[in-house]
């Protein structure tokens, strides 16, 4: 029988095969979670993708989907994984992300969003991954409410087009392991406060204009 009868389906992974199509993934409207990564699908997300607005788990990497993502799935507020890194995805960063409170992990990286990283971001407040790396049209200041997710462990913004300081607040973040903002525009003097961020093991902050001293605070930082 045709796989789209299976209409009770929660769980599909097809990863790493060689299909292009999947017009018709919207008829699994109890799907929760789906992963499609490393195929060969180019090209605009199906409409009848809008259906599953179930999903817990995103994971569509190493594709050449092309689109306004967030446009598709801005109302999908149960999900706590979005992987969509390695395509060609594009639109800006969906102020309705601050709505998805369940998000864990997000990674963005190696596409073509642009505009900023919305302040709403702030009510994703169990997020421990956040990676929007080599996204060049993305930018503008980097929003000091990132200092508010206190979960996070893992925070990329590298080789993006970032400009103004590196926020003051990511001294907050006490269980950041990895921050990289190289290959950026940020400026000004480094925060001391990061010296307070005395988990992280990777400090990225290479190819930037930061001028001054290094801060004698980050002598704390002894897991570098």
């Amino acid at each position: 029988s045709h796989i789209y009868e299976l209409h009770k389906l929660k769980t599909l992974f097809l990863s790493q095969n060689q299909l292009s199509n999947v017009d018709d993934i919207g008829e699994f409207k109890h799907l929760e979670h789906l992963s499609l990564s490393m195929n060969n699908f180019k090209g605009p997300l199906p409409a009848s993708f809008e259906n599953l607005k179930h999903l817990k788990t995103l994971d569509l990497h190493t594709n050449e989907f092309t689109g306004d993502l967030f446009q598709i799935i801005n109302d999908f507020e149960s999900l706590e994984t979005i992987d969509v890194a390695f395509n060609d995805f594009n639109g800006t960063l969906s102020p309705l992300i601050g709505n998805m409170t369940n998000l864990t992990t997000i990674l963005l990286g190696n596409n073509q969003f642009s505009g900023s990283i919305p302040e709403e971001i702030q009510f994703c407040k169990l997020l421990q991954d956040l990676s929007v790396e080599a996204n060049h049209d993305l930018g503008g200041i980097i929003p000091a409410v990132l200092g508010q997710l206190t979960s996070l462990v893992f925070l990329n913004l590298s080789t993006c087009g970032f400009k103004g300081p590196l926020p003051a607040s990511f001294g907050n973040l006490e269980k950041l392991k990895f921050l990289d903002v190289s290959f950026n525009n940020l400026d000004g003097a480094l925060p001391k406060e990061l010296g307070n961020a005395t988990s992280l093991t990777t400090l990225g902050l290479a190819y930037n204009e930061f001028d001054g001293f290094i801060p004698s605070e980050f002598g704390s930082l002894t897991n570098l």
